[in-house]
């Protein structure tokens, strides 16, 4: 299977999430602050797509890391925002009938996230020499010869 395939299917259950999230903000009314806007727009979607772009053109140098560096971002973003810094978009700052499906569709940004930035280091490992040799070295140094 065409590995590119597999990075797609995780990066479309993050789109889903996105999505999901997207809705619920709008239906439990949750403001954010524009430079929460922001980041959500350009590393958490432009960055994903421009990564996908460049997978899909074989230009796995780009795409990997770019594909793992923008969803592990928004996963950290997300949690901090949303699960621990104190402000309105926090899920313990937001009440009413949509505050549960809001919840979970946080939740369900990072688990996507997470997800999508293990495929995309996976596609990384597999695809580039040296990132390869970088994390083989980490995980069995080799023995220093005198």
């Amino acid at each position: 299977m065409d590995r590119r395939l597999i990075v797609t299917m995780s990066f479309t259950g993050y789109l889903v999430g996105g999505a999901l999230f997207a809705i619920a903000q709008s239906a439990a009314g949750v403001t954010y602050t524009e430079s929460q806007i922001e980041f959500i727009v350009l590393v958490g979607y432009l960055g994903p797509f421009l990564a996908m772009g460049f997978v899909w053109v074989k230009n796995y140098g780009y795409g990997a890391p770019l594909l793992v560096g923008t969803t592990a971002t928004t996963c950290w973003f997300v949690v901090y925002f949303f699960f621990v810094h104190d402000n309105p978009a926090n899920v313990g700052a937001v009440t009413g009938d949509a505050s549960i499906a809001y919840t979970a569709s946080v939740a369900a940004l990072v688990a996507m996230s997470l997800v999508t930035a293990l495929t995309g280091t996976w596609l990384w490992y597999c695809e580039s020499d040296g990132f390869r040799e970088a994390v083989d070295n980490v995980i069995r140094p080799t023995e220093v010869r005198e």
